[in-house]
């Protein structure tokens, strides 16, 4: 019989250490973000270059914000959210 894919992930995460936890809740929450922002451009119809050019960034800038593989500054995030026409707010977690 197969696992269910929480039950994989709760097995690898007791695996592994505390460092490497945290790495990745550090990642999930880049790639949240990166969704929104992705998300809110093509809602816009822009380009990366287009929305880069709107926050006064680089292409590459946006393009490592969407990736997940930066995690922008609280400055940048009003920068991008402004050229969105978006906000930037914080939510509180729901815990199942």
């Amino acid at each position: 019989m197969s696992l269910a894919y929480d039950e994989v992930v709760a097995s690898r995460r007791a695996r592994l250490g505390a460092d490497a936890v945290t790495q990745g809740e550090v990642f999930a929450q880049a790639y949240k973000i990166a969704m929104q922002v992705m998300d809110l451009r093509n809602k816009h119809g822009l380009t990366q270059s287009q929305l880069a050019k709107r926050c006064g960034m680089s292409q590459a800038d946006i393009s490592r914000i969407e990736r997940g593989s930066t995690s922008p500054t609280a400055r940048t995030l009003q920068r991008i959210a402004d050229a969105l026409e978006a906000d930037v707010c914080l939510v509180a977690r729901t815990h199942s």
